[in-house]
């Protein structure tokens, strides 16, 4: 049998639309000798309950279409024995919904003139068509549409989602409300006069879209059980209204969702009084020719009205009058108060008595000068109606065992006189019941010391040139004499002096103060010292080099009056057990020095009471190294033509010699070096890295090898013919640097225990050889670490066959004179060779043979098919019956 090529097929569907839920069906449409139809979905055979295959494999139905389960892509094969062809893949478009459609998430209330976006969604395939509607009329026929609002927009807005494919519709629904702004309030009132104790009431008088009413006292919501409001708060109530309590301001405020206003602050004028009349607090006794106001006080709103009565005759009609004292004004005063609006009537009495002015007093004292520990008094002198005398100290009345006062309390005694308790200023007064005078302050001067003499302000030390000032201090009064020495000799009369400090100015300071009043004298000493600079001091090492694990010593010089040497090294004070100073800490030595610790820097410091001085600093440079050397940021291996840089590294102070060796032999002498790869340049390199000031050496290798490219390999096989059952083995040949072989099987590497590989993966070995499994194609590929090539593809025709012979389907009984033709079938590569034969006798050496019936074709009828490459022979019987008339 031979068989041709068939052409590519395609896909053919039952309807141009696929709608989820229902049914579909594909059909693979295609020419030529097609022996079978395979289906795959997503590159695999179709499977479930929902899929449906036509007998002869050629319609696939799907049952329910669902949009994510049935896009595919959808591939159709068609096969015959030695040909097969695929369909393009085809992706099905599943036509959906509408679903539920829903209004984007937007408020249900807006206020007039804001940009509000209605948006419908609806999942849909394709997208759904859209439809609003404002209270039942089209408004929009898309999927959004904007508006300003006004009050023209409130009511019911209705989203329609339309797929005309799927023939579904759904709808939302949305109220909007709009809000106009609200005229500002004014609050009306129950009566013109709120008058206390009685009931009032306010109104908030508004128009608008009016939702709720709301009252501020005080800027606070009202509160407390005199307050009331009506069912709608826009009445609010005041029962028993008091003056403090109710006065406000009082503001109503209305509101809707957007909008709120307020109206203006509305205070409460409320009518009360008067309360008890009240004479201002004035004195019940003047003296003469004083102007006395008489003021009478009663709250109440509005204000009352006063009238005065002195001793029941009226004398003004005004809340105050004044008088000038005279003792025409002594008696009885009576206030009157009336409040015309609530009736109340208030009264307040009160008595004068009238009085002559006193005299000014003087205070004479009992001898001129005040001598501190004696005695000393004060005589209080005046004239006039004096009731009594007081005596007054800073202010205040006398008090204290050393203070005495006579009988009538005009003389004022004070025992054992205190410069600080008793310098006063004294002042004594007179009194009676209206008039009162006073003396003028008088001020004690005591006499005292001087007390302990006191050199202040001064150091001990000086350096020299420095501004000396000497002050001498003795508390005294009057203020004492002072006198200044020098080791014994007078040098000054003042109680300061001052000189510019030298060596000759050391020596023992003394002051002496005195007080010809008192005939006392009191000294004090003072020991001066003077000290001259220091110079800066340097460092000095022990020798010019500083090497790592070895002693190094340095040693602070300097001149000059030195108390102490001290060291700093960063800053801080020298401390660790590898640290040592000389008993009088000029000389500093390090034990076996390190890199990291020891680099300073270094400072001495040198002093005196009064001067200091540092070094300049000094930082250590210690030589060491160098450590481990070390080949860096370098590969092992190279491919040829690649630019490979060593580079060697070694912690080195002074910085290291390197030298590099290729082999043994010196090929750089620095850290640093390049080559163009080739396979010369294969081998160790060694790196030494020198230190010339510490004698040390550190040496690093590396070994590198370098891979050239790789020629394509071939494949060799182990016998001319693929039979199958039998096994064939595939050898990759090649040459070169193979590192490693890898095989791969229709482009992907081998798997399955038929397939062996041999252990360096050189020989695939396939065992029991399949027509179907093993036809490839196969390619080998060779590596190593830089390079890899790939065989041509070598695709296997396995031998096989003949399969089970068959002779077409022909009647098996014909009447003489008809054409008939046997043909007969056995699947084999290469195509079996066949041969006819009736009763045994060859009549045909041909697939297929024809004949005109007749009475002479009545027999057995044999194929036999032969494949001379795997020996295999099949046959097939028939046996003709021919009838004549």
């Amino acid at each position: 049998m031979i068989y041709a090529p068939v052409s590519k097929p395609s896909i053919v569907t039952s309807n141009i639309t696929a709608v989820e839920t229902k049914d579909f069906s594909l059909t693979c449409q295609a020419t030529g000798q097609i022996h079978a139809y395979q289906w795959f979905i997503n590159g695999v055979a179709p499977a479930g309950s929902r899929i449906q295959l036509s007998p002869d494999k050629r319609t696939l139905t799907l049952s329910r279409l669902t949009r994510r389960d049935n896009k595919g892509p959808y591939e159709c094969e068609i096969r015959n024995p030695f040909y097969s062809n695929r369909s393009d893949p085809f992706t099905l478009d599943v036509a959906y919904g509408p679903d539920i459609a829903t209004i984007d998430h937007i408020s249900d209330q807006f206020a007039t003139g804001i940009n509000v976006t209605l948006s419908c969604v609806a999942d849909s395939n394709p997208p759904a068509q859209f439809t609003w509607l404002q209270n039942g009329q089209s408004v929009s026929n898309s999927a959004s549409f904007s508006i300003i609002t006004s009050l023209n927009h409130i009511g019911n807005y209705t989203c329609i989602a339309t797929n005309s494919f799927t023939g579904l519709t759904r709808s939302a629904n949305k109220t909007l409300m709009i809000y106009a702004p609200v005229s500002k309030p004014t609050i009306v009132t129950s009566n013109i006069t709120a008058v206390e104790t009685k009931d009032f009431s306010l109104t908030c008088q508004a128009t608008g879209q009016i939702h709720a009413y709301q009252w501020f006292i005080n800027g606070v919501a009202p509160a407390g059980n005199r307050i009331q409001l009506s069912p709608d708060k826009r009445t609010l109530t005041l029962s028993r209204l008091t003056r403090r309590d109710n006065k406000g301001p009082y503001e109503c405020e209305i509101r809707n969702p957007f909008y709120s206003n307020r109206s203006d602050p509305f205070t409460l004028d409320v009518a009360y009084g008067p309360d008890i009349a009240t004479i201002d607090h004035i004195s019940d006794q003047f003296a003469t020719g004083i102007n006395v106001t008489l003021s009478c006080v009663a709250d109440s709103n509005p204000p009352a009205q006063f009238t005065w009565l002195q001793n029941g005759q009226s004398v003004s009609n005004s809340a105050s009058f004044s008088i000038i004292t005279s003792l025409n004004h002594i008696g009885n005063y009576t206030c009157i108060a009336t409040n015309s609006f609530t009736g109340l009537t208030r009264t307040a009495n009160k008595t004068l008595m009238i009085y002559a002015p006193l005299s000014k007093p003087t205070i004479l004292t009992s001898n001129n000068t005040a001598v501190e520990t004696n005695d000393f008094s004060m005589t209080c002198n005046a004239t006039g109606q004096i009731h009594g005398y007081k005596w007054f100290i800073d202010g205040v009345a006398p008090a204290g065992r050393r203070i005495q006062l006579s009988p009538d309390r005009r003389t004022l005694t004070i025992r054992s006189l205190r410069r600080s308790e008793n310098k006063g200023p004294y002042v004594c007064e007179i009194e009676n019941p209206f008039y009162r005078n006073r003396s003028d302050p008088f001020t004690l001067d005591v006499a005292y010391g001087p007390d302990i003499a006191t050199i202040v302000h001064s150091a001990n030390e000086y350096p020299t040139g420095a501004n000396i000032t000497l002050s001498c201090v003795a508390d005294s009064n009057p203020a004492a004499q002072f006198t200044w020495l020098q080791n014994g000799q007078r040098i000054s009369n003042s109680a300061t002096f001052s000189v510019i400090a030298s060596l000759s100015d050391a020596g023992t300071y003394t002051c002496t103060a005195s007080n010809l009043f008192t005939g006392l004298t009191r000294t004090a000493t003072k020991n001066i010292i003077i000290y001259a600079p220091l110079s800066k001091p340097t460092i000095i090492t022990s020798n010019n080099t500083a090497v790592e694990t070895k002693d190094f010593s340095m040693t602070c010089n300097a001149t000059g009056q030195i108390h102490p040497y001290r060291w700093f090294i960063n800053g801080l004070a020298p401390g660790g057990n590898r640290i040592q100073l000389s008993p009088d800490n000029r000389t500093l030595t390090i034990s076996s020095l390190r890199r990291s610790e020891n680099k300073g820097p270094y400072v001495c410091e040198i002093e005196n009471p009064l001067f200091r001085n540092r070094s300049d600093p000094f930082t250590l440079n210690v030589t060491y190294g160098p450590d481990i050397a070390t080949i860096v940021h370098s590969a092992n291996e190279y491919p040829t033509g690649a630019n490979i840089t060593l580079s060697c590294v070694a912690d080195s102070n002074p910085a290291a010699q390197f030298t590099w060796l290729q082999n043994g032999q010196r090929i750089s002498n620095s850290a640093t070096f390049s080559v163009i790869a080739s396979l010369s340049d294969a081998g160790t390199y060694t790196c030494t890295a020198s230190n010339l000031f510490t004698g040390l050496t550190r040496t690093a290798t590396k070994n590198i090898t370098i891979y050239a490219p790789l020629s394509k390999p071939t494949i060799v096989t182990s016998n001319i013919t693929a039979v199958e059952t039998k096994d064939f083995s595939l050898t990759c040949q090649a040459t070169g640097q193979i590192h490693a072989y890898q095989w791969f099987i229709n482009g992907v590497a081998p798997a399955g225990s038929r397939i062996q590989l041999s252990p360096d993966k050189r020989t695939l070995t396939l065992s029991r050889l399949t027509r179907r499994d093993n036809k490839g194609p196969y390619e080998c590929e060779i590596q190593n670490p830089f390079s890899s090539n790939r065989s041509d593809p070598f695709p296997l025709n396995v031998t096989y066959g003949p399969d089970i012979a068959t002779i077409d389907h022909i009647s098996d009984q014909f009447a003489t004179g008809i054409n008939v033709t046997l043909s007969c079938v056995a699947d084999s590569n290469p195509p079996a060779q066949f041969t006819w034969l009736q009763n045994g006798q060859s009549v045909s050496n041909s697939a297929s043979f024809s004949i005109i019936t007749s009475l002479n074709h009545i027999g057995n009828y044999t194929c036999i098919a032969t494949n001379s490459f795997t020996g295999l022979t099949r046959t097939a019987n028939k046996t003709l019956m021919i009838y004549g008339e």
